[in-house]
């Protein structure tokens, strides 16, 4: 390279090959043309329009009479309302969900804590687990015991051939 610059000193500037960059510019054109122009634009246009129009929203009195207000009315703009009932939970269901895993929880240590104590009280005893013995019965033995003997004669030991 050098060389070859050297020789056409001459030349203002030398040409180098490099790959086309027409593939890779035109998936960058379409993806930001679906990702932002289709994507972002339109829910960024839609926030600003509706936090223009209708602002923050108020908080009321409790109401006496009626219908009891829903958990998604007391979030503060009308998107996160619209997201909350769709798509979010209520407090209730969340200190629900949160309680429930709690007690899933502390009744899975409490197993692991009578596991690692009976682990320890059968290490210190020299005991075994008991309820793990199944009975064999006599008859598995006896068919165990004809197949070794089948395998056992089904091949001739190396230099007894019979003549």
């Amino acid at each position: 390279f050098l060389v070859a610059q050297l020789r056409n000193s001459e030349h203002a500037a030398i040409f180098r090959r490099r790959p086309g960059q027409l593939v890779v510019n035109r998936i960058k054109d379409v993806t930001h043309f679906y990702f932002i122009g289709l994507g972002a634009l339109p829910i960024l246009l839609a926030v600003a329009y509706n936090s223009i129009k209708y602002g923050p929203c108020e908080l009321k009195d409790y109401p006496t009479e009626g219908p009891p207000p829903r958990y998604w009315q007391f979030e503060r703009t009308p998107i996160r309302q619209w997201w909350s009932k769709h798509f979010g939970i209520s407090d209730i269901e969340h200190h629900e969900r949160t309680m429930a895993y709690r007690v899933r929880s502390e009744i899975l240590g409490r197993w692991r804590q009578i596991e690692a104590r009976v682990k320890h009280l059968e290490s210190e005893r020299l005991d075994y687990k008991g309820w793990t013995y199944q009975p064999v019965s006599a008859t598995w033995i006896d068919y165990g015991r004809w197949i070794a003997e089948q395998q056992r004669d089904q091949y001739e030991e190396h230099g007894h051939y019979s003549q």
